[in-house]
This record gives C-alpha cells, sequence and structure tokens, in this order.
C-alpha cells in the first residue's frame, strides 16, 4: 500500500476528477477523452524529458519528471489499473535478473 504521500494525493486527485466537468478539468478531460489523447501526452512527456536530460538542466528535467509521472498516472487511472498493481509487478520480480524475466515473458508469450 502506498503511504500518504505527495505521489498518493496526486492518485487522489486523479481519480476525485473522473465525473468532474471536462470544461473545467484538465484531467476529467483527459480521462473522459481517448486513452490515444492520453498516449500522445505521454509521448510529449517523454520527449522533453529526454531534452531536459540532454540539456543537463536538473530543474528542466524535474519539471519533465513530473509531468510524465502525472500523465503515466491518469493513463492508469484511464485503464483502471492501480499504482498498487504496478508495484506488486515489481516486487514480484525482485531477485530475478531482469534478462532472466525478459526471456521467461517472451517463452510465455511464444
Amino acid at each position: 500500500m502506498i503511504k500518504e504521500n505527495g505521489l498518493h494525493r496526486t492518485i487522489k486527485v486523479i481519480k476525485s476528477r473522473k465525473n468532474a466537468d471536462k470544461s473545467k478539468s484538465y484531467v476529467a478531460s483527459l480521462l473522459q477523452g481517448s486513452e490515444e489523447r492520453i498516449l500522445k501526452k505521454l509521448t510529449e512527456e517523454t520527449t522533453e524529458l529526454i531534452l531536459a536530460v540532454n540539456s543537463q538542466k536538473t530543474s528542466e528535467m524535474v519539471h519533465e519528471a513530473a509531468d510524465l509521472l502525472f500523465h503515466y498516472l491518469v493513463l492508469l487511472e484511464k485503464v483502471n489499473i492501480s499504482l498498487e498493481e504496478v508495484i506488486d509487478e515489481l516486487l514480484s520480480r525482485e531477485g530475478v535478473s531482469g534478462f532472466q524475466e525478459k526471456r521467461e515473458r517472451n517463452e510465455k508469450s511464444s
């Protein structure tokens, strides 16, 4: 379980906007729109983070990382996946080589 912190508060705000007036809430407009719109925002924010890392400007990196994380959380809400589920998946991989985990995943999908 994620403790009550800034990340948890952000998730609560995202959830609270799910049925809000989309003309007054950016989050509501994303959640009530298409997944494609959120995916485009994720692509945009990822590109901006890459550019910020390349610039070596810490404040820009932090800003763009926050934007990317925010839009990632919105996507999770849109597709009804909790951050806890993602964390549980990460924890299930603990102690397993990333190479091994990927190989096993590929074998399952073959």
